[in-house]
């Protein structure tokens, strides 16, 4: 009768012990490595919204006179950045296998961005109507199964953002977060959201699914002049 090499067979699960295990760590350590990233451009956004909240606080109280061209420079800026911590954050989020909980905060922490500098906006508009040549776009969106046309609304979004750049500004709110974040649910309360995909472009509300022809109509109308409307329409 042959005899049995348990060491043979021991020593091969211990090698692939530590190869999974190794693996695991590795992809936690990684995962680890994501979030502290990433909760660094969360301070960072914090500080970029309290240095325009100043700035445009300095504005309105005539602290700082004809400066409305260098804040609207560091908004656009600020705003650059803020899409591209958006791009960042989903890809890691489809990347990650650990920490699940902790991408969800820091979703909640860049929506919380995006009203903030969605708010200040407003104000620019405001405060600095000369150079405050853009749109802003509230797009609530839900996933497949309550909205079958929100990734369609999301394409033409992006067509327009890639056309116009800084003239129009996107901020995406995942109807998910009303559940978890009292000031998604605030937003939604007060537009009145209830059906998805909702836009709110500037003042005005949509609550259907606005194709790539009438939003270059309804854009083109906010766009009567200028050399935006000249790329769009």
């Amino acid at each position: 009768m042959r005899k049995v090499n348990y060491k043979r067979y021991i020593f091969a699960f211990v090698i692939t012990a530590a190869i999974f295990l190794l693996g695991f760590f590795f992809g936690f350590y990684m995962d680890l490595q994501r979030v502290n990233y990433f909760q660094t451009l969360s301070e960072t956004n914090r500080l970029n919204i309290r240095s325009l909240q100043l700035q445009n606080e300095l504005i309105n109280e005539k602290t700082l006179t004809n400066q409305c061209s260098a804040f609207r420079f560091i908004f656009d800026n600020a705003i650059i950045e803020l899409e591209k911590n958006r791009e960042r954050l989903e890809l890691y989020q489809q990347q990650a296998n650990v920490k699940k909980a902790e991408f969800e905060i820091l979703r909640r922490e860049y929506t919380l961005s995006q009203i903030n500098f969605w708010s200040i906006s407003a104000k620019l508009k405001e405060s600095c109507a000369n150079s405050s040549d853009f749109v802003t776009v509230l797009f609530f969106f839900g996933d497949k199964e309550i909205c079958s046309d929100c990734e369609n609304q999301a394409t033409v979004l992006n067509y327009y953002k890639t056309q116009m750049n800084q003239n129009i500004l996107i901020f995406a709110i995942n109807r998910e977060l009303a559940d978890t974040e009292p000031v998604v649910n605030l937003l939604m309360k007060a537009y009145d959201v209830n059906s998805f995909p909702t836009l709110v472009i500037d003042n005005s509300i949509y609550r259907e699914y606005i194709d790539k022809e009438d939003m270059e109509d309804l854009l083109c109308d906010i766009y009567s002049t200028g050399e935006t409307r000249s790329v769009i329409c």
